[in-house]
């Protein structure tokens, strides 16, 4: 059965999710129709609890189709961005860690990896295809590596060193070899990854980019993040090198 609904107020859509999650019950589908004036974003669903299934417009609205997968807490209200955010990542030994950044994504996006990843796929060097949580001030941030100078942080903190792998979300985490990822968590992730300095082009390539990192600093820790700091600024003095 599904159940439909319109909503046709553009101030108050999060409460409006909250009340209608806790009306339907689980694995409930739902049509929502939507002026297309309204601006939504889609990340805001899996925050209250729901799953999008499809989504279609035509001139005037779009249709939404969403299935429930959870109840929320009866607290759970709209959430408050800033331009410096904390992102949940795995650092040395899994340990949780919280990485800083600027925003450079539409809001709620972190609740949307596993959708745009599932609809759009990645590329072949592991980043998500065509990814349009990312915005045009966002873009312009990553160009030049602005939106990472808040990982000084991180930097500062002891969570990160200068060179070392990515701090990954969970979410990418998932797409790594089992065995991969328990040897890759025995390690310092960095500010500054292999990535930047081998530019792999298929996800293959991008884990054996790590995997030949940390072996070589395994077994010669100051000496290799010497040798890719200096491959570093010369890929990006010379090559162009920027943040994916």
């Amino acid at each position: 059965m599904i159940i439909s609904y319109k909503y046709d107020k553009p101030n108050k859509f999060g409460e409006f999710l909250k009340n209608l999650n806790a009306k339907v019950k689980e694995n409930d589908c739902i049509e929502l129709e939507i002026p297309k004036k309204f601006k939504i974003y889609l990340g805001i669903f899996f925050y209250y609890g729901f799953k999008i299934v499809n989504v279609s417009q035509d001139n005037y609205k779009v249709l939404f189709k969403v299935k429930k997968t959870k109840c929320v807490d009866e607290n759970c209200c709209d959430k408050r961005y800033s331009i410096l955010i904390k992102l949940p990542r795995t650092g040395k030994n899994g340990k949780r860690i919280y990485v800083y950044k600027f925003r450079t994504m539409q809001p709620y996006s972190e609740y949307l990896q596993d959708y745009v990843i599932e609809r759009n796929g990645l590329n072949s060097d592991g980043t998500i295809r065509n990814d349009f949580r990312i915005t045009k001030w966002g873009r312009f941030l990553r160009k030049y590596w602005l939106d990472e100078l808040p990982m000084l942080i991180n930097f500062f903190k002891g969570d990160l060193k200068l060179i070392g792998v990515r701090p990954l979300s969970d979410s990418m985490l998932n797409k790594y070899p089992k065995e991969f990822v328990s040897f890759r968590n025995q390690f310092k992730p960095g500010l500054i990854p292999p990535y930047y300095i081998d530019r792999p082009k298929t996800f293959e390539e991008l884990l054996e980019s790590e995997e030949r990192y940390l072996f070589k600093f395994q077994q010669e820790p100051i000496k290799t993040d010497i040798i890719y700091f200096l491959k570093f600024l010369k890929a990006a003095l010379l090559k162009g090198v920027r943040s994916s």
